[in-house]
């Protein structure tokens, strides 16, 4: 699991804080990736990796020895661990981040609401592509392309749903770190400026 705590030196993320930034100055998806902020970096890095799973259910065929004609002959059973996984993801992955304690420096909270944000994000990607990598190894041994059809089925959905970083996503996080009371100055951090070559870090 991970610690909400950045201690100063400790390699958390280097930017300068847009304070008083809020969900309304999100550019858009698409035009964030243009802006080379937090946001925007985050966001690309998530379109790509959603483009994995799409590429595996491509060559699944390629994969899965399947000379029966798909779900031919699969047990039921088979399908549970893919409703387990689905079932886990649903649950754990909107609980991500924990709320953040109090912190009284802006940059501070800002810099720990990233880092948390980061891990969060990562964290409800890994709960949700498990679903869907695990219909791979049930697919072969079920001799099935449909299983791990139905593990993508299951899993895409909860992928985008929990992992992108849309408008609504990134408030329904920061709303969990703040749910303690803290000001989590998040928007303030992902729409940080990009840094350039020669900036001093914060509070350097």
């Amino acid at each position: 699991m991970y610690s909400p705590k950045t201690p100063d030196g400790d390699g958390g993320p280097d930017m300068t804080p847009r304070f008083g930034a809020s969900a309304g100055d999100d550019p858009g998806y698409l035009a964030s990736l243009r802006g080379g902020t937090e946001l925007g970096r985050m966001r690309a890095m998530m379109l790509f990796l959603l483009g994995a799973p799409v590429l595996i259910l491509a060559i699944t065929p390629l994969i899965v020895a399947d000379g029966r004609g798909p779900g031919a002959g699969v047990q039921p059973w088979i399908y549970l661990p893919l409703v387990a996984g689905a079932l886990v993801a649903l649950l754990a992955g909107p609980r991500a981040p924990r709320p953040m304690a109090p912190e009284p420096d802006p940059r501070r909270a800002a810099r720990t609401a990233l880092l948390v944000f980061r891990q969060a994000v990562l964290l409800r990607f890994a709960l949700a592509e498990a679903v869907i990598l695990m219909g791979l190894p049930l697919a072969m041994a079920g001799h099935s392309e449909l299983v791990f059809a139905a593990g993508f089925v299951l899993g895409y959905p909860l992928l985008i749903w929990l992992a992108l970083p849309t408008r609504g996503g990134v408030e329904r996080m920061r709303r969990r770190l703040e749910a303690r009371g803290a000001e989590s100055h998040l928007w303030a951090a992902l729409l940080a400026p990009p840094m350039r070559i020669g900036d001093a870090p914060p509070g350097g």
